[in-house]
C-alpha cells in the first residue's frame, strides 16, 4: 500500500500543502472551520501520521523544541519535584500540538554549540540559567527562546529572535512566607537553601532579598548563622535550638529537614516550602507551601513559542505566573518565652 503524504492529503482536499500544514500543526485562523472538517476527515480515513522530515521538508519547521536545563552539578536530577512539574507541563502541551522536544541537561555553552549543530529547533525553552549563561546563551541561540526562573540586568543584545521570561515574583513570594511565620509568633527564622548566592541575580537572590526584607521591616535582627546550605544537615541539627521556624526554598528540602528533626526526636519546630510538590501533603506534618503552579510555566512556555510564528519582529517580554499560599499544619504559633 503506497504511504500517504501530506502532498496527498492536500490533493484530495482540494487545499494548498501549506493549508494542511497549518491544520496539522494547530495554528490558528489559518483555515475556516469548513476546510479544517474537510482535511481531518481525509486525514482519519487514511490514518494519517504527521511525518516529522516531511514537515521540516515543507514548512521549513523542524518541530523540535529544545528545554535545556541549566545546573552546577555533574548530573541533572530528575526526580527534583520542580523540574519534574514543568517538564510535565512542557510535554503535555507539545504533545498537544503535535511537537517534539528534546531535555538535556547542561553546565557549559560548548555543550549546546554541539547540539545546534546536530538538530534544528524551532524554540528554546532554557530553565534556571544564571546571569553570564545566560548572555551567552542570548547570543548563540538561533530561535525564540522562553527563559523560566532566569533573572538578567538589562542589555544590548545582537540576537535575531525574541526572547521571552517566565518566572514567579520570587521576592514577593518570600517576603509573604517569612511574614507569615512573623505573625504566627517566629523571630528566629533559619533560611535552608542551595546556595545562597546573594550577591547574584537569580531565584535563590530573590528569594533572599525578599527574606531578608520582611525581617527588616518587622524590626528583627538577621542572624547569619541562621543561613544553611542544602549540604549543612550536621549543623542545621546541631544548631536547632537556635532556630523556631525555617524557610525552606523547596518542599524537597522541607521534607529532608521534617525527616532529619524526627530522627534526631526535635519537636515543636514550623517550616514552610516552596513548590506545593505532590508529596507535601503526605508528609508528617503535612506541609504548609507555596504553591509556583510550576506546571503552567512550562505549559506556558510552549504557548508562548508556539504564538512566535504568529507575530513579527523581535519580541521581548516577561510573564508572571503567580503563587499562592497552601496552609496545612507544619507552622505552629510560637509563644515567646524571652521578656521584652
Amino acid at each position: 500500500m503506497k504511504k500517504i503524504t501530506i502532498k496527498d492529503i492536500a490533493q484530495e482536499a482540494g487545499v494548498s500543502i501549506s493549508t494542511v500544514s497549518n491544520v496539522l500543526n494547530n495554528r490558528p485562523n489559518k483555515a475556516s472551520q469548513q476546510t479544517k472538517d474537510k482535511i481531518k476527515a481525509v486525514v482519519a480515513k487514511y490514518n494519517y501520521s504527521l511525518n516529522l522530515n516531511a514537515r521540516s521538508m515543507v514548512t521549513k519547521e523542524s518541530g523540535m523544541i529544545a528545554v535545556l536545563y541549566y545546573t552546577e552539578k555533574k548530573e541533572v536530577d530528575f526526580s527534583d519535584p520542580f523540574l519534574s512539574d514543568i517538564l510535565t507541563g512542557v510535554e503535555l502541551t507539545s504533545k498537544a500540538h503535535r511537537k517534539f522536544i528534546l531535555v538535556h541537561g547542561f553546565s557549559e555553552i560548548k555543550d549546546i554549540r554541539s547540539i545546534q549543530q546536530n538538530w534544528s529547533f524551532d524554540g528554546y525553552i532554557v530553565i534556571g540559567a544564571i546571569q553570564s549563561i545566560h548572555n551567552q546563551l542570548d547570543e548563540i541561540l538561533t530561535a525564540p527562546v522562553v527563559f523560566i526562573d532566569t533573572y538578567t540586568k538589562q542589555r544590548k543584545t545582537s540576537s535575531k529572535y525574541s526572547r521571552f521570561y517566565i518566572h514567579s515574583n520570587d521576592f514577593e513570594i518570600s517576603y509573604f512566607a517569612t511574614k507569615y511565620l512573623i505573625e504566627k509568633g517566629h523571630q528566629d527564622i533559619a533560611v535552608f537553601s542551595p546556595t545562597l548566592g546573594k550577591d547574584s541575580m537569580g531565584v535563590i537572590h530573590e528569594r533572599f532579598t525578599g527574606y531578608s526584607c520582611a525581617m527588616e521591616q518587622s524590626g528583627i535582627d538577621i542572624q547569619e548563622n541562621l543561613f544553611f546550605d542544602e549540604t549543612e544537615f550536621e549543623r542545621v541539627i546541631k544548631d536547632a535550638d537556635k532556630y523556631t521556624a525555617v524557610l525552606a526554598n523547596s518542599d524537597f528540602l522541607a521534607g529532608k529537614l521534617l525527616s532529619l528533626w524526627k530522627q534526631n526526636n526535635i519537636e515543636h519546630k514550623s517550616i514552610i516550602g516552596f513548590d506545593n510538590s505532590f508529596f507535601s501533603e503526605y508528609l508528617d506534618p503535612q506541609l504548609t507551601t507555596i504553591d509556583l503552579e510550576q506546571k503552567q510555566k512550562g505549559i506556558k512556555a510552549v504557548e508562548v513559542l508556539l504564538g512566535t510564528s504568529e507575530t513579527s519582529g523581535i519580541i521581548t517580554k516577561k510573564y508572571f505566573i503567580q503563587g499562592k499560599l497552601i496552609e496545612r499544619n507544619s507552622v505552629k504559633i510560637f509563644y515567646s518565652s524571652k521578656k521584652e
